[in-house]
């Protein structure tokens, strides 16, 4: 049974671990897409001011994501420290 939830725990490590990663490339990407909008809008700045209260709906709903995301982040790296020392402590006991 103790093999059994250790492979369980390293499962759930391994899963935990790919889902930061994958957040930390769309992270990265959703700031490169930042400074590229920057970088068009500087020249057009009544056209981003049209386009911002336009899509000001939509851009609340995506800040609101952003912020779930950044929640779920941070929740996960706790987790991944919790299932390491949970490891660690069953593989002491071995």
């Amino acid at each position: 049974m103790t093999n059994y939830f250790k492979n369980k725990l390293k499962d759930r490590l391994t899963y935990c671990r790919d889902w930061k990663h994958s957040i930390d490339l769309y992270l990265a990407n959703r700031e490169i897409t930042k400074k590229a909008d920057e970088e068009y809008y500087k020249t057009r700045p009544f056209l981003k001011l049209i386009l911002n209260f336009y899509f000001l709906p939509y851009n609340l709903l995506k800040l609101i994501r952003y912020l779930r995301i950044r929640h779920e982040y941070k929740k996960n790296e706790i987790e991944i420290k919790v299932l390491n020392e949970q490891i660690y402590e069953l593989r002491k006991n071995d």
